[in-house]
């Protein structure tokens, strides 16, 4: 039950999960908001020394003499480029503060307050966040009441002020989603609930529900002893959704106390959380430990069963407050219980207590922190030592030339004898399951400078990087660690196109990762060989000819591409593996998808530019690639056009390389649509062309050439 298909992303999961939570304790209250004094705000704002560049793009270059001036200047120039998704992400945070739009807010409410994140982030957010963090985290607040205070009209009057702690209980909540916290709950209360497809990798939760794509995300880092040029190279390319709260929002922030890191940013949080600084490349991918354990209670009176006695648990009330009209909101009001294991779900099937690796710890954005200001390994190392986040692959090159692919989680220390599957639901009784530990680091498979001379991920298994004796073995890591195994198509097509080069060139590594090709043991590769090995025959016969023929490439000028990928997405969802899939399934997705290309093309085999496309506002690019191949074009299917659109996959990416001896990495970025999310701005869409057609242009590391390229400098609060 807790490892429920690893599908969907953690806050849409979260739609319809609790609504029996909230039939009763109903009452009309007056509407609530934060006070809000927009003197203040402006008056706060006097204390931060920064300035905002543009270049001719509209990417935000900001310059601040501390990083919390920085913060301060990033959060106005990302507020004028979209200021509602930071809203809508902060939103999230405020718990019983929030006035909820609707009852899908009121949930998240609900949740906030049930994991005690904001509790938490009262009680430690001045012992466990360090002095520098909380004056990033009160800059970057300072800067959004600052714009809220020139912007009254589109500022929601129920977060302002936005405070320091705001924002860490944003990073708090947003933390055990990125290992599947949301989907764990919405497998518990409702487990047979329609998911949304549209939503993408909201929050980087393996795979896409739906006409389902694989998403993940795509690292590399190269040695120089391998490269053919001796230069030092990785990439950087998470894949996530192209709009939205999760989607990449791209910055560079630079101060006179050393900080200076470009990449990319998530609506409400000061963080670079992957990018380049002068002396490392940071990446980033998901990866799927067992991070929440699921215990099923046993209730007794108003208490559970542990150890043989009756428990009381520790009861909290939640408030959750949803408008209705004018200056009334309904006001709810719900148990929100704990156990000894941790916080309590109540569903028509049992009650059950959930207990995950970073419950309790609100240090995500310190680890972030010193992981951007991190210019070394070991620098690096010792940020990831904090232990602070859930999971994650971070590959990592540095100007020495050194690489490191780290195997990232906050691994429980469960018991080894205790005789259950950890996997599963656990018993609620038995208090010898309930850890309160974790693992050693070093306890996980990482590669660090590897003799093959490269690194590697593409959300696939730690155990097969190199495809040499240096890989880590799997029998050295315990099962109950719950460590993948399985290989994506990205991860079999990146792990066989490295492994034949004896060296790498910038042209070849750059090839990798925009390849565009299915493996033959991948889903696509493994569905064509069942579709050519069936029976046709009529139009049957004419569709599976297609599919037989391709070779499955994704070039936009790729006529069998269509009908195959089409196909493989309608039955992506239907079973975990080709094998599992009955040939009525394969027969009715291969007619259906023919059907609905020769509706809308006038045949089953239009080339590939005519179907794969990438949509903002009225504009829209054909796109090479597709789901789960390195160029990673993650879509769901029009029925009413009869094409496919792009809703995640590789977005911001980036390529960092150091010439032998270099201080600055030169440094190269596009972005799928551009710097700006308002449809008035001329960068709202200047950057789909080249996305499209995979041109990078030159990011600028050092202020003086930030400054020489900027074609607008300003303050916040100035008009550029």
């Amino acid at each position: 039950m807790k490892r429920i298909h690893w599908l969907g992303a953690g806050l849409v999961l979260l739609a319809g999960v609790i609504t029996a939570l909230f039939v009763a304790g109903l009452r009309l209250t007056p509407l609530h908001v934060r006070d809000f004094d927009p003197g203040a705000a402006i008056a706060a704002a006097a204390a931060y020394d920064a300035e905002i560049t543009r270049d001719a793009l509209g990417v935000p270059r900001v310059i601040g003499e501390t990083d919390a001036d920085a913060a301060f200047a990033i959060a106005w120039a990302h507020a004028e480029d979209d200021f509602a998704t930071i809203q809508e992400s902060l939103r999230a945070s405020l718990g019983p503060e929030i006035l909820a739009a609707n009852e899908s807010e009121a949930r998240t409410a609900y949740l906030v307050q049930l994991l005690r994140i904001r509790e938490q982030v009262e009680t430690d957010y001045e012992i466990e966040l360090s002095p520098e963090v909380r004056a990033v985290l009160e800059g970057y607040a300072a800067g959004l009441n600052y714009y809220a205070a020139q912007h009254e009209y589109e500022a929601s009057p129920d977060l302002f002020p936005v405070t320091g702690r705001d924002v860490a209980t944003l990073s708090g909540f947003f933390s055990p989603l990125f290992y599947g916290l949301g989907e764990t709950l919405a497998g518990l209360a409702a487990p047979d609930a329609e998911r949304d497809p549209s939503r993408g990798q909201e929050l980087q939760v393996m795979l896409q529900h739906g006409p389902a794509t694989e998403l993940g995300s795509n690292a590399f880092a190269v040695a120089p002893d391998k490269s053919t040029d001796g230069w030092t190279r990785a990439i950087v390319n998470s894949h996530q959704p192209v709009d939205g709260a999760l989607a990449w929002y791209e910055g560079h922030l630079i101060s006179r106390d050393g900080l200076n890191i470009a990449g990319g940013m998530f609506p409400g949080a000061p963080a670079v959380h992957l990018g380049v600084n002068p002396g490392l490349a940071q990446a980033a991918t998901v990866n799927r430990p067992d991070l929440i354990d699921v215990y099923a209670l046993t209730l007794e009176g108003d208490g559970y069963r542990l150890d043989g006695e009756t428990r009381a648990f520790d009861s909290r009330t939640a408030s959750m407050t949803v408008r209705i009209w004018g200056p009334f909101a309904w006001r709810v009001t719900r148990p929100a219980d704990w156990s000894e294991h941790g916080p309590v779900l109540r569903t028509e099937n049992g009650a059950y207590a959930i207990r995950y690796a970073t419950m309790g710890d609100i240090r995500f954005i310190e680890q972030a922190y010193r992981m951007m200001r991190a210019e070394t390994l070991e620098d690096f190392e010792a940020a990831l030592r904090l232990g602070a986040m859930g999971n994650t692959n971070r590959i990592v090159a540095t100007r020495e030339g050194r690489i490191a692919r780290h195997y990232v989680a906050r691994m429980p220390a469960r018991p080894a004898n205790a005789d259950v599957d950890w996997s599963g639901v656990l018993p609620g009784d038995r208090s010898d399951l309930i850890w309160t530990g974790f693992e050693p680091f070093d306890a996980l498979p990482h590669m660090i400078e590897p003799q093959a001379g490269y690194v590697l991920d593409a959300n696939h298994s730690p155990f097969q990087v190199t495809l040499t004796g240096e890989d880590p073995d799997p029998a050295a890591y315990p099962v109950r660690f719950g460590i993948e195994t399985g290989m994506t198509n990205r991860g079999l097509r990146a792990t066989a196109l490295m492994a034949a080069f004896d060296q790498v060139s910038r042209d070849d590594l750059l090839g990798v990762k925009y390849d565009g090709v299915y493996d033959p043991d991948s889903f696509a590769g493994r569905l064509q060989a069942r579709i050519a090995a069936m029976d046709w025959d009529g139009a049957g016969a004419q569709a599976a000819a297609v599919v037989a023929a391709w070779d499955r490439a994704t070039d936009l000028e790729n006529r069998e591409a269509a009908l195959s990928v089409m196909t493989a997405l309608q039955l992506f969802d239907s079973a975990t593996s080709v094998d599992g899939l009955r040939e009525d399934q394969i027969r009715n997705a291969l007619t259906d998808t023919a059907e609905l290309l020769r509706t809308h093309h006038g045949r089953i085999d239009p080339a590939w530019a005519e179907v794969n496309f990438l949509h903002r506002g009225g504009e829209r690019v054909a796109l090479a690639g597709g789901p789960d191949t390195l160029r990673a074009v993650n879509s769901i299917i029009d029925e009413e056009t009869g094409t496919l659109s792009m809703v995640s996959g590789d977005g911001l990416h980036m390529l960092a390389e150091w010439a032998p001896g270099a201080e600055f990495p030169d440094v190269f970025a596009v972005h799928q649509f551009g710097a700006s999310n308002d449809p008035a701005s001329p960068h709202y869409t200047d950057q789909m062309e080249a996305f499209a057609a995979q041109q990078l242009r030159r990011v600028p590391m050092q202020e003086a050439e930030v400054r020489a390229e900027a074609v607008a400098i300003y303050r916040p609060g100035e008009t550029p």
